[in-house]
């Protein structure tokens, strides 16, 4: 049986999930709210989401109309009428929409760069909304190293929240946040390109509606493993500068 004794929910389970949640406000959580602007259409009361033009293209194109319906009971029409009239009968068949959907589903979620695309269409604001996004992002990049150490040695949610505190242990800490902050920043880049590249790799296997379970289950393992060496260089780094921030080591 295994000995639960030493288990504590609260500063095991509930204080983690508290502390996650922190780290997401205060590094992604400006870049969050903008992107719900930006999907909202609140600036400038314009409405920012994609335009529906092309689907309601595609559906005029693939409508069966009344000279359609002539041409399948012409004998002699055109081949070239004749064919498309047959490709329009044949989408409004209940086998073929399903078809249809199944293959958009799979090629959606073979593709990588399916996420890129969905929200290039909202992209249609000013250059100063453009610039606090890259700022916020720029600014999520750099504290989230620093929001996990906050939160690794605080264990506190108001100082995970709390910017000034992270800014005030980079100020301590000097150059080797910094040196730690780009070997992490090297890590995540090494994710992300496997990532892909198991993502390419793997995407015959995607199936509609369901995903790509394969890749799923080594992006998992393989984020875990990242997630992991992130953790043991910024331990390391709060290590090496234990005494100018008071932590006690052993």
């Amino acid at each position: 049986m295994p000995d639960f004794s030493a288990f504590s929910l609260w500063d095991d389970l509930v204080m983690p999930i508290f502390l996650g949640i922190g780290i997401t406000i205060v590094t992604w959580g400006p870049t969050i709210a903008l992107v719900l602007v930006l999907i909202f259409g609140v600036i400038g009361g314009t409405s920012l989401t994609p335009t529906t033009e092309m689907t309601e293209a595609e559906i005029r194109g693939n409508t069966l109309t009344q000279e359609d319906i002539a041409v399948l009971a012409d004998p002699e029409a055109d081949p070239k009428k004749l064919e498309e009239a047959n490709r329009k009968l044949n989408q409004t068949r209940p086998g073929a929409q399903i078809a249809q959907e199944a293959e958009r589903s799979k090629q959606e979620l073979s593709d990588p760069s399916a996420p890129i695309r969905e929200f290039l269409p909202y992209v249609q604001v000013s250059i100063i909304f453009v610039l606090l996004l890259l700022l916020s992002l720029a600014w999520g990049i750099f504290y989230y190293p620093m929001a996990l150490a906050v939160a690794g040695y605080t264990e506190s949610f108001g100082s995970v929240l709390n910017p000034l505190v992270g800014i005030d242990t980079i100020r301590r800490m000097r150059g080797t946040y910094f040196k730690a902050f780009g070997m992490v920043l090297i890590v995540q880049v090494v994710g992300f390109i496997v990532g892909v590249v198991v993502a390419v790799i793997t995407s015959p296997f995607a199936l509609p509606f369901v995903g790509n379970l394969p890749a799923m289950f080594i992006d998992g393992s393989l984020t875990f493993y990242f997630n992991l060496v992130i953790a043991c260089l910024l331990g390391l780094a709060l290590h090496k500068c234990a005494d100018r921030l008071g932590i006690a080591t052993a």
